[in-house]
């Protein structure tokens, strides 16, 4: 890997990657949480490296052969599982920071530069540091995003290198390995063909019918790689539960809702939340066609000024956090942690602003701007890390954002009772009927709980 060749490029890389680590260096002792018990502590796969080579044709068999080459270090300890989401979340620091010298530099060509010119620092400070990011790494189940997006990362670099260079190993062979990965890892992953004919539109400036030429064999794969999935039992299983979940129409705007949700947090640091309830109630008409307007005015902005990798950085966030939920519609919208993919895109367009609104300030001043946002982020980020600390403190933050979610309510119960705190978890289950009288999970719980039975 190459490094920044001035002083001060070397002093801001290893200072951002330094930042990065201490404040995620909170997390590390945390416990595991919620999913983590079903997915790592319940699930026997990944309790040896030998069952999960053995359960390769199951679900997502690279995020499980994670899990088990963690528990095989430390022997099921979470502190293993967050050195590693951490170790990731760095890497991916780092391929942002290298995607974005390839955006900007057409002739660029692989390992390409991880310079820390002022568009790549803003690129990499928001998204090493943004508490947006933390359930991604924080959380340990978290880490099919994670993980999934640095060998989406990777996949653009080796196809832009090998596009460069025509080179077809790298544009088709390489990134293919990279791309079936991260399919392995996460399925919706399998949008990336449209992320790779977007970068040859928008940063390779190749033409339409180039790009389709280059595309035609990246459709080929994704069909094959769909029906593959379509065909797996457990897949299919999956596909069979979310279909129907929604119409177009209701799909459309629960997802516009949620790049709304998504916006207040990213812009506006509003308060991160795990489950925020936003399949509650469908948003209203006039905040869906605010959301669509505002995407498309951003978007149609960045054509007409010709901020070329802004056009790419919006659609790569467009494709990863909206399409895939709007074909597919999930119950729970969008979480903060399925939005880390398309976050790099996101800081990607962001770096490039910030390049051209800063192009005419002095480099102190450049610098001290850096500083200042590496601080408001990292104590952010900090700050999001403690609610980690325990179950109970993660679950008191999520219903103090989201009161009227009676999901949030009934964990926070669940959180107080693994916790010895009865009478506490009891109040928090009754809280969770009030807002859902007929929500069966929490009546179980009560009723439970009041009876003084074991939990499962």
């Amino acid at each position: 890997m190459t490094e920044p060749t001035t002083a001060r490029g070397r002093a801001a890389y290893w200072a951002l990657l330094g930042g990065t680590l201490l404040a995620y260096a909170w997390a590390l002792p945390t416990p595991f949480q919620f999913d983590d018990r079903g997915v790592i502590l319940r699930e026997t796969s990944v309790h040896s490296l030998g069952a999960a080579l053995a359960s390769l044709n199951g679900l997502r068999p690279l995020l499980k052969l994670s899990y088990a080459l963690c528990w095989a270090v430390g022997g099921g300890s979470p502190f293993w599982f967050h050195a590693f989401n951490l170790l990731v979340h760095l890497l991916n620091v780092v391929l942002v920071l290298r995607l974005y010298s390839a955006a900007v530099t057409p002739a660029a060509r692989w390992p390409f530069r991880a310079g820390l010119e002022p568009g790549a620092l803003l690129s990499g400070l928001f998204f090493a540091l943004h508490p947006l990011q933390t359930e991604a790494v924080t959380y340990v189940s978290g880490r099919s995003a994670s993980l999934a997006t640095t060998f989406l990362l990777l996949a653009l670099l080796l196809y832009a290198h090998g596009v460069r260079t025509g080179r077809k190993c790298y544009w088709l062979g390489l990134t293919s390995l990279a791309f079936v990965a991260a399919v392995a890892t996460k399925e919706t992953s399998a949008s990336l063909p449209l992320g790779l004919f977007a970068w040859d539109l928008c940063v390779e400036r190749a033409g339409l019918k180039p790009a389709f030429k280059r595309l035609a064999p990246w459709l080929a794969i994704a069909t094959v790689t769909g029906i593959a999935l379509v065909m797996h039992p457990r897949y299919f299983a999956l596909l069979y539960d979310v279909l129907g979940q929604r119409s177009l129409a209701d799909a459309l705007r629960f997802q516009l809702g949620g790049l709304w949700y998504l916006a207040e947090r990213l812009l506006l640091l509003a308060p991160p939340c795990i489950d925020p309830g936003l399949w509650l109630t469908k948003p209203g008409g006039g905040l869906a066609g605010l959301t669509a307007g505002a995407s498309a005015l951003a978007l149609g902005l960045a054509v007409w000024r010709k901020q070329y990798v802004v056009v790419f950085g919006l659609i790569w966030f467009l494709l990863q956090v909206f399409v895939p939920f709007v074909l597919l519609p999930r119950v729970d919208v969008i979480n903060e942690r399925h939005a880390y993919v398309g976050n790099a895109g996101l800081c990607l367009a962001f770096g490039a602003l910030g390049a051209t609104a800063t192009a005419r300030l002095g480099s102190w001043s450049r610098g001290g701007l850096a500083v200042a946002l590496l601080l408001l982020l990292g104590v952010s980020c900090v700050r999001r890390n403690f609610q980690y600390a325990s179950e109970v403190k993660l679950w008191q933050s999520t219903v103090k954002a989201a009161p009227k979610n009676p999901r949030a309510q009934n964990n926070l119960g669940v959180a107080y009772e693994l916790a010895g705190r009865t009478v506490e978890a009891q109040l928090a289950y009754t809280r969770a009927l009030v807002l859902e009288p007929r929500y069966i999970a929490a009546r179980d719980n009560l009723r439970r709980s009041m009876n003084r039975e074991p939990r499962p």
